[in-house]
């Protein structure tokens, strides 16, 4: 493992958005209301989603990042079947639930957030590495997993659907994060360039910090002693 991916491992495993009072309470214990909430926020993520890639993808000539980069919005794309893109994986997951997404509304924390990842990625080609690969591939990953086992255990109470949700995109993370990584390695050669994406790493780590104030104002975490 090249150093730099080491660094942004580390940056995103210690920082305060795994911490965050919401994401531990939920990972504890989760309840439906918390469930439907969460997901109905990230619904608009999964929409932005493939829009950050294709901007990153847009801003350099490299045509082996360019195929990473398209490779990864491919498979979140259903690779052509719209029935398995991930955004309509969610949408279904969410009408099993019960959920109108009519009436779905994004909260002003999300939408900032949103609005945060696409300055990040617009501040050029490295910084766009740092908030995709470390900041969203792979901090999913750890984000999800924590959901996931939550759902599980509440499954065990609920009669509730499947998790395919959660297993689709927890089996994506696992291998674009390494193919983002591999790219980090392979193109950010320079001290500059490495900055830039250790930079783009940490400031989409913070705007995903947003994403849980919105949902600490809407469900506070339930206190719990470590």
């Amino acid at each position: 493992m090249s150093s730099i991916v080491s660094q942004l491992k580390s940056d995103v495993q210690n920082h305060s958005v795994l911490n965050h009072p919401w994401l531990l309470s939920r990972s504890l214990e989760l309840k439906f209301d918390d469930l439907l909430l969460w997901l109905s926020q990230e619904y608009f993520v999964s929409i932005g989603f493939v829009d950050w890639f294709l901007i990153v993808a847009s801003t350099t000539r490299n045509q082996k990042a360019k195929i990473v980069l398209v490779e990864n919005i491919w498979e979140e794309l259903g690779e052509g079947k719209i029935e398995d893109t991930h955004v309509s994986i969610l949408e279904s997951f969410l009408g099993k639930l019960g959920f109108d997404l009519n009436t779905n509304r994004i909260l002003p924390e999300t939408e900032s957030y949103l609005n945060d990842m696409k300055k990040v990625i617009e501040k050029g080609f490295f910084y766009g590495l740092g908030a995709l690969g470390p900041a969203n591939e792979y901090l999913l990953k750890l984000e999800y997993s924590k959901i996931s086992d939550s759902y599980q255990k509440l499954k065990l109470k609920t009669d509730l659907p499947e998790g395919k949700f959660f297993q689709v995109n927890l089996e994506a993370d696992e291998g674009h994060s390494k193919r983002m990584f591999d790219l980090i390695s392979e193109t950010a050669v320079s001290s500059e360039q490495k900055e830039e994406v250790i930079l783009g790493n940490r400031l989409a780590l913070d705007a995903r910090e947003k994403f849980y104030e919105g949902l600490e104002k809407i469900s506070p975490s339930v206190k719990f002693v470590s």
